[in-house]
């Protein structure tokens, strides 16, 4: 089996064993923006600046659904599903720390198997940069949603 069809199956194992399946309408508007800005942010380094690119024995449209439809909607609904109760500043930047360590360690992976490549410049820093930053717009968008509701 592949990496990239490997990934997907224990993923997605991930999410039937951990998800709280019953908070599915409040959770995947949020999976959607995840997804979304996967697909946006693919598409510009795909036609502008290649700054990362995977590679499997996949073809390339694949390995690129695979990514959208798999780790950004699961580990979204995961990372909003666990969020703490009681929101301190030390427990959320604890919570978004262990998060974003969580997926720049799975990118490292990625790199050191040969199934992705950096250019341009662009580091695992400057990954890791960007998903305290994509953490920061999920759970921000996800306290918008819930401020909707509440108001109706």
């Amino acid at each position: 089996m592949s990496f990239f069809y490997a990934r997907f199956f224990i993923i997605w194992a991930c999410w039937l064993l951990f998800a709280d399946k019953s908070r599915w309408k409040e959770i995947v508007p949020v999976c959607v923006l995840a997804s979304s800005l996967g697909l946006i942010a693919d598409q510009i380094v795909d036609s502008y600046i290649p700054y990362w690119e995977y590679y499997g024995s996949e073809p390339e449209i694949v390995i690129n659904l695979i990514d959208e439809f798999e780790v950004n909607p699961i580990a979204t609904y995961l990372f909003i599903q666990w969020l703490p109760q009681k929101q301190t500043f030390f427990r959320m930047f604890s919570y978004w720390f262990a998060w974003t360590a969580l997926a720049i360690t799975i990118e490292h992976i990625h790199v050191i198997t040969g199934h992705m490549a950096h250019y341009h410049g662009w580091t695992l820093w400057h990954s890791y940069i960007s998903d305290w930053i994509l953490f920061c717009i999920f759970h921000q968008y996800h306290k918008i949603l819930q401020l909707d509701k509440l108001s109706k």
